[in-house]
């Protein structure tokens, strides 16, 4: 047996392999990912048909306007959505979401660095005389070790690094999924507080009708009781009155609702928020402003579209990740550590305790029965579902932002239209009313006019409320920060504003 030299004294050579291993340039097996395969040309351009082909006006341009909840003017509205994005639940668990990702990341680069172990023991031996004939007696033996065991995977072919890219996407989906719960917890809390404003309006509308009506059954029962008309009107009056008082409890029911689902929004116990929401305020509103066609290139960045992107990439590493078992691993591993038979000489640390042990070692999977190319073809089955799951979130967007423009135009013209014929309605009430007393027209008359008066405010008040709706689903399409305002021809496009980092981590 020779004596050895030294810890190094025999491996220039073993060391110089390891340099130029690890210099290697690594092959990366897998297709790259490139973005213009989700976004590409045909894309942009199907999307730009879809968002413009509705004839908008060339003077009408985008101005960042990421706390869209402001424009509405109402201190509660924006207290509410700031809490919902502070304590939310749904909400707090997208972020440990982003915290999970962030540490798979980190998993995953670890790989790529070589991996450092401590380890100790005692051991008690005994040796029989039966085990061996070379044994006289009985022996009792103790080994004491200590030292660090060293791996490093070197990644000739990549499997490591297509690991951390696709970690590194999942990571970045994860963020894009947190943008978009913030998106649609925003919109969820300024459309429950707009429906709760309308049915507090309803309310108000249904009382200023029982009031109406009062004064109408008040006027019947007076005639009825002087002998001047039948019991008729009177029973017709009564039953108007009553069918209006009834739709009472069914406002207040709603107001319960609404009041409670944004309890629980905001992270609230449901019946937290009844007295903060009891101060009359009307329905949330801005300026009336023109929509317009919303730039392709802007529903690209929306947080779902934008989630689903990232997972396509996340996907598309994961074929490079599989494709890697295809081809031999490389590691260099190493020991050193002290051993003896004998306390005192192993706690000495002499060089006779000394132990060490590296080298190269490599591993091909070379029969596993066609597992490893059905993974190839599985993780490119998954790339291929993802791909569709980006174009069908696509073209979700692309509907979504098309439905909310057209829905606030409509609204707007119905409100209007609606308006005048509330107007009518109360014009036609007071007629009927004062040709009534004067004996001129039916009870009917005053009982129809009454009727459409309630309906049609009911409707107002509805499609009010659905005006602001439309308007807050329309921020929501275009993921929650996109405002149109007209621009003076020749003035030039407005620059985006940044709107600040949403995403406190």
């Amino acid at each position: 047996m020779k004596k050895r030299t030294g810890l190094f004294g025999r491996t220039p050579a073993l060391l110089a392999a390891v340099v130029v291993v690890a210099g290697c340039t690594v092959i990366r097996v897998g297709p790259d990912y490139d973005e213009g395969q989700t976004w590409s040309e045909a894309n942009a351009q199907a999307a730009a048909r879809a968002l413009t082909s509705s004839g908008v006006s060339t003077n009408l341009t985008f101005v960042r306007a990421s706390l869209w909840w402001e424009q509405f003017n109402d201190p509660l509205l924006t207290n509410l959505v700031w809490q919902a994005f502070a304590t939310n639940r749904s909400l707090l668990a997208a972020q440990c979401a982003i915290r999970q990702a962030r540490a798979l990341v980190g998993m995953s680069v670890a790989t790529q660095i070589p991996q450092l172990d401590a380890k100790g023991g005692y051991t008690r031996y005994g040796t029989s005389i039966s085990s061996s004939p070379y044994f006289a007696n009985n022996y009792d033996l103790n080994k004491y070790q200590a030292g660090f065991d060293a791996a490093w995977e070197i990644d000739i072919f990549g499997g490591n690094s297509r690991a951390i890219e696709s970690a590194v996407a999942g990571y970045e989906a994860s963020v894009s999924d947190y943008a978009s719960a913030m998106v649609s917890l925003g919109a969820e809390v300024a459309a429950t507080y707009i429906n709760y404003r309308t049915a507090q309006a309803n309310w108000e509308v249904a009382c200023s009708n029982v009031v109406i009506q009062s004064n109408t059954w008040e006027l019947v029962s007076s005639q009825t009781r002087s002998g001047l008309v039948s019991d008729l009107p009177l029973q017709q009056a009564t039953y108007n009155l009553e069918q209006t008082k009834a739709q009472l409890p069914l406002i207040r029911f709603e107001l319960e609702q609404y009041a409670n689902a944004l309890a629980v929004l905001t992270g609230r116990t449901p019946g937290d928020l009844q007295e903060e929401l009891a101060s009359r305020c009307p329905i949330p509103s801005v300026a009336s402003q023109t929509l317009c066609g919303v730039p392709a290139g802007f529903i690209r960045e929306r947080p779902d579209v934008r989630a689903a992107e990232r997972r396509v990439a996340q996907a598309m590493a994961e074929i490079g990740v599989a494709k890697a078992d295809f081809y031999p691993k490389f590691a260099l591993n190493g020991s050193i550590g002290l051993e003896s038979l004998k306390w005192s000489k192993f706690a000495d640390g002499g060089h006779r305790s000394l132990a060490y042990s590296f080298g190269p070692q490599f591993s091909w999977a070379i029969f596993r029965g066609g597992s490893i190319l059905n993974n190839v073809r599985a993780k490119e089955a998954a790339h291929a579902a993802a791909f569709n799951s980006y174009e069908a979130a696509l073209l979700t967007a692309l509907r979504e932002v098309r439905d909310a423009i057209s829905g606030y135009a409509n609204s707007e013209a119905r409100v209007e239209r609606l308006g005048k014929a509330v107007e009518a309605a109360h014009r036609a009430v007071t007629i009927s009313e004062d040709l009534y007393r004067r004996g001129l027209v039916s009870f009917n008359d005053v009982l129809l006019a009454q009727r459409d008066l309630t309906s049609l405010e009911e409707l107002l008040v509805k499609a009010q409320g659905q005006v602001a709706i439309q308007l807050v689903q329309f921020y929501k399409s275009i993921g929650g920060g996109w405002a149109c305002r007209q621009v003076a021809p020749g003035a030039g496009a407005a620059e985006p504003v940044d709107d600040g980092a949403l995403l406190k981590e």
